[in-house]
């Protein structure tokens, strides 16, 4: 099925390659509505939202010539999609916005764009599979990661063993290098 989806995609990028308007509709209906539902778990504006997205494919539009180069469309567009929702909050001057400070380190790195938006691609995809976690389990993760906690601090705050702590932190990860691995993302690099 993926394999399909691929080539299906492919096809449709060479049309659009070519100027095919039938083509980008197609893929504009296939993507519009999960772009909007993601964008908007970030933006609660819908508007705004909605304009991030039609702006994505204009962008996507305008670089038609060059769209063949793209290897995953579904990878590029969520990427792209992050990327611009980091230019919106950077426009609009609201810089705690949380999860993002590690990706503006990112872009500001002299890194091809397709590369950062992979990178960002591949975060989302981690910020996901966190969410999922058991609350506990997400909790600690979170303070050992994010607010760079130690163990023992984590036990001190919330009142548990520091081998809680570990069991809860190593859980975390042997769950997100699972996940990662059918994403094919090389955990190592974050963890």
């Amino acid at each position: 099925m993926k394999a399909i989806e691929n080539q299906e995609y492919r096809n449709l990028l060479e049309q659009i390659a070519k100027g095919d308007t039938t083509s980008f509709a197609k893929l504009y209906d296939i993507f519009w509505p999960g772009l909007l539902q993601h964008i908007s778990t970030k933006i609660t504006n819908v508007q705004v939202a909605e304009d991030i997205v039609h702006d994505l494919f204009i962008s996507l539009w305008n670089r038609r010539t060059t769209i063949l180069d793209i290897e995953s469309i579904p990878a590029y567009l969520y990427s792209a999609c992050r990327y611009m929702i980091l230019s919106y909050y950077r426009k609009n001057a609201l810089t705690n916005h949380s999860g993002y400070e590690l990706e503006e380190e990112i872009a500001d790195r002299e890194q091809p764009l397709e590369e950062r938006l992979y990178y960002r691609y591949l975060l989302d995809m981690l910020d996901i599979e966190i969410e999922k976690l058991p609350e506990k389990c997400r909790q600690i993760f979170k303070l050992s990661r994010y607010s760079y906690l130690t163990n023992r601090e984590i036990s001190e705050k919330l009142s548990i063993s520091e081998s809680t702590v570990e069991n809860h932190i190593n859980k975390a990860i042997r769950r997100l290098r699972a996940v990662s691995k059918k994403h094919y993302i090389f955990f190592q690099l974050f963890y």
